[in-house]
C-alpha cells in the first residue's frame, strides 16, 4: 500500500514539474503552480516527570526533559498546482528529527474541480489525504497559525486519522445570488486506517504539533501484555503503524457544513473504517474505529474568533472473550474551545482543552481509563512574508491508572513552553 502511494506522489510530482514547464511556455493555465519550502525550529522548556510518548512513555507532549533545549521540528515541501484548468495536484512530504524515517508523505491527491452547470460546485478528491474535519489546522502543511501545538481532537487525526481514498463533496448557495447562506456536504470511502485506535486506547490523547507519516511505527508505552515473552506481545508489536490495510474493506466519512457570509461555519460529520476488530496482520490488530464530532468557528467584533470542537467515539479490538468483552473496548470523548484575536501581523490564542477515555472491558491489567484536561495560550508574530515567530505556554493535567504499572502515580502534571521560528525556504509560484 506504502509503495503503491509513492508511486502516486511521485507521479503527481513529475505531472507537475511538467505541467509547470508547459505553463511557463504558453501560460495558459489559470491556476499558478507553487512549491513552498518551510522550515520549523524551537527552544523548549519542559517540566514534566513523564517520559515522552515518542520515547516510550506515557507523557501526553512531543518533548521530555531529555530533549536538547533546541529541537529541529520539521522541513516540509508543498506543491500545489494545475494540472489542468480543472485538475489539481496537492503533495506534501516532511522530514523531522524525531521520525522513524527521512523524508516521507504526509499527503498526496488529485482533486478535479469541473465546471459548474447549475447553482451546485462539485469537487472528485482522490490520493491521500486527511478527512475535512479540522477547523484549526488550515495552514499550509496541515499545521495550525493559531498557536505551534494543536488541540487535542486534532492531534490525534494527525497521529493516526488519514485516508487513502476517494472525496466527493458539494457546495451550494441558499436562495437568491448574493445570499450569505451556503450549505455543503461530504464523503469518502477510504482504506488504510485499520489500526486507527491503537494509539488511543494504549497511549491516550495528547497535544503536540507532530504529525505521523504513511511508513510510520510509533511506539507504544511499556504496557504488561505488550512486553516480551507474553502470549499477547507476539500478535502485537511494541509500537502502532496506523496507516495499514488488514481487512481490505473501505471505510467511510461522511458530512455536512453550513457557512453564513464567512462570518459564521458549523460542520457536522461521521467517521467509521469498518474494520473487522479479529484480524491481525505485521503484528498489528485491526481496531473497528467510529467517531461524530460537531465544529463551530464565529467571527467576532474587534477582529476576534471563536472556535469549538467536539468529537466522541468508540473503537474495540479481538474477539470476545470470558468477561463477555472485547480484550479492548474504549470509549473516547474530548472537546476544545479557542479565542484568537489577529491584529497587524499579531496574533494571540486561549485555547481549553477536555478529554477522557473510558475502558468497558475487563482485560487484566489493560486499564486504559484517562481523564485530563489542557490550558494554552500562544502568540503568533509574521516578522515578513517568509519569517513567522511562535511562542507557546502549555500544561496538560491527566489521571491515567496505567502508569502505575511502571510504579508512576496516575496523575501527572507537564508543562511546556516553546518558542519556535517558522521559515519559508522557498515560496515560488510560475
Amino acid at each position: 500500500m506504502v509503495a503503491l502511494l509513492r508511486t502516486i506522489v511521485a507521479a503527481l510530482l513529475i505531472a507537475g514539474m511538467a505541467s509547470g514547464v508547459l505553463h511557463a511556455q504558453g501560460r495558459q493555465l489559470d491556476s499558478p503552480h507553487t512549491w513552498l519550502v518551510q522550515s520549523q525550529a524551537s527552544y523548549v522548556l519542559v517540566d514534566s516527570d513523564e517520559t515522552g510518548w515518542l520515547n516510550g512513555g506515557f507523557g501526553k507532549l512531543r518533548y521530555d526533559e531529555t530533549e536538547p533545549s533546541v529541537t529541529f521540528d520539521r522541513l516540509f515541501i508543498e506543491y500545489r498546482g494545475a494540472l489542468t484548468p480543472t485538475l489539481l495536484a496537492h503533495v506534501v512530504v516532511d522530514y523531522m528529527d524525531d521520525g522513524s524515517s527521512d523524508f516521507d508523505i504526509q499527503e498526496g491527491y488529485l482533486e478535479w474541480r469541473p465546471v459548474p452547470r447549475s447553482s451546485n460546485r462539485h469537487r472528485f478528491k482522490l490520493g491521500a489525504f486527511y478527512p475535512r474535519l479540522s477547523l484549526e489546522n488550515i495552514a499550509p502543511g496541515w499545521d495550525t497559525p493559531f498557536s505551534i501545538s494543536s488541540s487535542a481532537i486534532n492531534t490525534w487525526i494527525a497521529e493516526e486519522v488519514k485516508m487513502l481514498g476517494a472525496e466527493w463533496s458539494l457546495q451550494r448557495r441558499l436562495g437568491s445570488a448574493g445570499s450569505p447562506h451556503e450549505a455543503g456536504l461530504f464523503a469518502a470511502a477510504f482504506y488504510a486506517n485499520d489500526p486507527t485506535g491503537t494509539l488511543m486506547s494504549w497511549k491516550g490523547w495528547g497535544l503536540h504539533d507532530r504529525q505521523t507519516r504513511w511508513n510510520e511505527q510509533v511506539p507504544l508505552p511499556p504496557l504488561p501484555q505488550l512486553q516480551p515473552g507474553t502470549r499477547f506481545s507476539q500478535s502485537q508489536a511494541p509500537w502502532a503503524e496506523p496507516f495499514l490495510e488488514i481487512d481490505h474493506a473501505p471505510g467511510y466519512f461522511l458530512g455536512a457544513e453550513w457557512r453564513y457570509a464567512q462570518r459564521i461555519s458549523i460542520q457536522a460529520a461521521a467517521y467509521d473504517n469498518q474494520t473487522d476488530p479479529l484480524l491481525v496482520a505485521e503484528r498489528q490488530w485491526g481496531w473497528k474505529t467510529d467517531f461524530k464530532h460537531v465544529a463551530m468557528q464565529i467571527s467576532l467584533p474587534w477582529n476576534l474568533g471563536l472556535m469549538a470542537q467536539w468529537l466522541t467515539g468508540r473503537t474495540i479490538m479481538g474477539p470476545v472473550i470470558g468477561t463477555g468483552t472485547r480484550i479492548v473496548d474504549n470509549d473516547f470523548e474530548a472537546a476544545y474551545v479557542m479565542l484568537t484575536r489577529m491584529q497587524n501581523g499579531h496574533r494571540i490564542t486561549l485555547r481549553y482543552d477536555d478529554f477522557s477515555v473510558e475502558d468497558n472491558d475487563a482485560f487484566r491489567m489493560d486499564d486504559n481509563n484517562e481523564s485530563g484536561d489542557a490550558l494554552t495560550l500562544a502568540y503568533v508574530y509574521d516578522h515578513s512574508d517568509n519569517l513567522q515567530i511562535a511562542v507557546e505556554w502549555l500544561q496538560v493535567d491527566s489521571d491515567r491508572p496505567a502508569r502505575e504499572y511502571i510504579g508512576l502515580p496516575s496523575s501527572s502534571t507537564e508543562t511546556i513552553v516553546r518558542a519556535q521560528l517558522r521559515w519559508k525556504l522557498l515560496d515560488h509560484s510560475d
